[in-house]
Parts: structure tokens; C-alpha cells; sequence
């Protein structure tokens, strides 16, 4: 079975940000003068609870009426969301934040072997798009086959519909594309699409039950080097 297009996540997947979350809404915290503050472990045990979905326990802390509910969630969102990306950029201008191993290597040869390359992201659109700038270039961000985030759907991961719409916005089909993730809801995300599933575990999804993993790694390169080769096999497979 031909290898037609790999799709992958960008949190915790192309670089190891996860934690970037967690500050970013630490920050918050300190601007809405909370005395909550999420550690490691607090912020992985919320991992499941997708994008704006967090701010309801934030809401509560809050004890604003309920009908301000959907309008508070917004704007704690897109403030939390400013917050992370501006983590982000600095320190990728700084050069504090390096690409996870392998990852623009295997970029580089999916596009040497004219495999379309895709990201499918949970965030924002202008927020992936930052930083995949950011980290990549603006170059890497033109040749992308898509990019759909969070705001082009309506259900997050683990459903599939992102990597769905991927597909159909590539016109590949689900069992000719790869993904490529970090996270269990993730890779739940990618086996619901019907999709082959590379599972290199971010740093706060190292606890995580990568059951029905195509191919499970601590990286692109660790314990063996991911090649174009390696994932055209799992298809075959």
C-alpha cells in the first residue's frame, strides 16, 4: 500500500512544547492575580481535556455567574493562546528551543521522495502558523500540503476529524496516510481516521497507553533512525 501523505502534529510532536502550555497558563493565572499554579504532573493529568475545554475548572476559580461562561472561556483562551506563542517564539529567536531529533531530516526527505508533508494542530490556526514560521520558515510553511487546526473543526482529538479533514483536503486517502503524533488521544485520533500512527512520546505523555501504535520511539532517531524507507514499510505492513 503506497505511502501518499504523512501528517504531522506540531505540539509536543515537531517541537517539545507541552510545557509551554503549562507556563503560558501559569501566566495567566499570575495576570487574573489567581493563586493557582499547575505543576508537571497537574498540567499532564489535564492532557485529555482539550484546547478551550481547561477553562471551565479556570472559570469556577473565578466565580463569575454562568452565563459569562462561553464569553470568559473565549477570552481566556485567546489570551492563554498569545501568551504560549510569544513563550514559544522567544525562545526559538534564542535558540533555546530545538526542533525534537530527526524532525527536519525526515522533513526534508519526505519532500526529496515527493511525499506530501501536512500538519494537523489542536491549536488555533494563527497560532500554528506562528510557530511553524517560527520554527521552521516561512519556505517549510509554503511547501506544507495543508495545515488545519483547531478552529477548522468542531470535535478535538482523540476524534478524528482533523486528520480527516487532512486527508480530504489533500484528496489522499485515510489508509494511504501516516501520522505522525506524540500523545495517546493523538494517536486515538489517527486509528479512529483509519490511518497508520508513528508515536514519539512528548515529554509529558511519556505515562501514556500508545496501544495500537504502528511504530512506537522515543524519537525520529532513537532507538533507530525513522527513515522514508521505515514508514512506507508500515504501510506495506
Amino acid at each position: 500500500m503506497p505511502l501518499e501523505l504523512v501528517i504531522s502534529d506540531l505540539d509536543g510532536t515537531i517541537l517539545e512544547t507541552e510545557d509551554y502550555h503549562r507556563r503560558a497558563y501559569n501566566a495567566l493565572f499570575e495576570e487574573l492575580k489567581l493563586a493557582q499554579r499547575w505543576s508537571r504532573q497537574d498540567y499532564s493529568d489535564r492532557l485529555t481535556t482539550m484546547g478551550g475545554e481547561k477553562f471551565r475548572e479556570v472559570f469556577d476559580w473565578l466565580d463569575r455567574p454562568e452565563k459569562e461562561f462561553e464569553e470568559t472561556r473565549k477570552e481566556l483562551y485567546e489570551r492563554k493562546t498569545k501568551l504560549y506563542v510569544s513563550l514559544i517564539v522567544a525562545d526559538l529567536e534564542a535558540k533555546k528551543l530545538p526542533l525534537r531529533p530527526g524532525v527536519a531530516r525526515l522533513f526534508g526527505e519526505l519532500g526529496e521522495h515527493g511525499i506530501p508533508l501536512a500538519v494537523g494542530s489542536a491549536c488555533v490556526k494563527w497560532a500554528a502558523l506562528d510557530v511553524l514560521r517560527a520554527a521552521l520558515g516561512e519556505e517549510f510553511v509554503g511547501s506544507l500540503a495543508a495545515i488545519c487546526a483547531g478552529d477548522d473543526v468542531s470535535r478535538k482529538k482523540p476524534d478524528p476529524e482533523i486528520y480527516l479533514l487532512v486527508a480530504e483536503r489533500c484528496g489522499v486517502a485515510p489508509e494511504h496516510c501516516l501520522v505522525i503524533e506524540d500523545t495517546a488521544h493523538g494517536l486515538q485520533a489517527a486509528l479512529k481516521a483509519g490511518m497508520t500512527c508513528v508515536a514519539t512520546p512528548s515529554e509529558l505523555a511519556l505515562e501514556d497507553d500508545f496501544t495500537g501504535a504502528h511504530l512506537l520511539a522515543e524519537s525520529l532517531e532513537v532507538p533507530a533512525r525513522i527513515e522514508v524507507s521505515t514508514l512506507q514499510g508500515l504501510l506495506v505492513g
